[in-house]
């Protein structure tokens, strides 16, 4: 999928005062492949090997913290001085984060296992429908007429939720839950995605608390890597 072409973006910090910004970025993120997960061999993924690149350039020791997604955002979004990825940019998060650096468009679908006739919206919104605890794309479904939404810790978790037929559907970003699918030795092939419903774009985003140069450093880094091919390579790395 195309990366988003849109303004890299500091949300306006004129209301804060010095005594409560901070002046170091420290990244958390969730499992989400292919953007960030903790892996044994330590973290991997789109967003996460960015996140370490843009660290070099700034002559830092790159770091991300791992947590259950609901507290990556939420430490995110209450500071202070948080980073964390990849955060869907939706209206009701607009005003409580900074939006450093987008990384790409995504679709959100709906999955079923394969053993499953073809299914029409209609048909799907009765089932039971998991979604990753803490997610805004939960709007979507309610807006949509769904009623039976169980929220899941993580990719993992809705997969076996899936699998054991706890849920009859799950609706996640199609990058993030056919890479869990691959990542937890799921066959692609036992899922069917039904149909699709919204989208958003994913950015690395920041604590309102950040200091404005700080955050800026960080979207310099991000340019010169963009400029240099360094973005596309790792994209391309992980992405399929």
């Amino acid at each position: 999928m195309p990366l988003a072409r849109r303004t890299l973006l500091i949300a306006p910090l004129a209301t804060l005062s010095p005594a409560w910004a901070t002046t170091e970025l420290q990244w958390v993120a969730g499992d989400l492949p292919p953007f960030a997960w903790d892996a044994p061999g330590g973290g991997r993924g789109f967003a996460h090997d960015l996140a370490l690149a843009m660290a070099e350039r700034l002559g830092r020791k790159g770091s991300v913290v791992y947590v259950p997604w609901a507290r990556a955002v939420r430490m995110a979004q209450q500071g202070p001085g948080y980073g964390v990825f990849p955060l869907a940019r939706t209206p009701d998060r607009e005003a409580a984060f900074q939006w450093l650096v987008p990384l790409m468009t995504v679709r959100y679908g709906l999955y079923t296992l394969a053993t499953e006739s073809r299914l029409s919206l209609p048909e799907l919104r009765p089932m039971r429908v998991g979604v990753l605890r803490g997610s805004p794309i939960v709007a979507n479904l309610r807006g949509d007429g769904f009623t039976q939404i169980v929220e899941g810790k993580d990719y993992r978790d809705l997969l076996r939720l899936l699998r054991n037929r706890t849920l009859d559907v799950i609706y996640a970003g199609t990058p993030m839950l056919e890479a869990a699918m691959d990542q937890y030795d799921h066959a692609r092939m036992l899922f069917a995605l039904q149909a699709t419903l919204g989208e958003a774009t994913l950015y690395m985003a920041a604590s309102l608390s950040l200091d404005a140069q700080e955050a800026q450093r960080w979207v310099s880094a991000y340019r010169q890597l963009e400029k240099e091919g360094a973005v596309s390579r790792l994209r391309r790395r992980y992405i399929r």
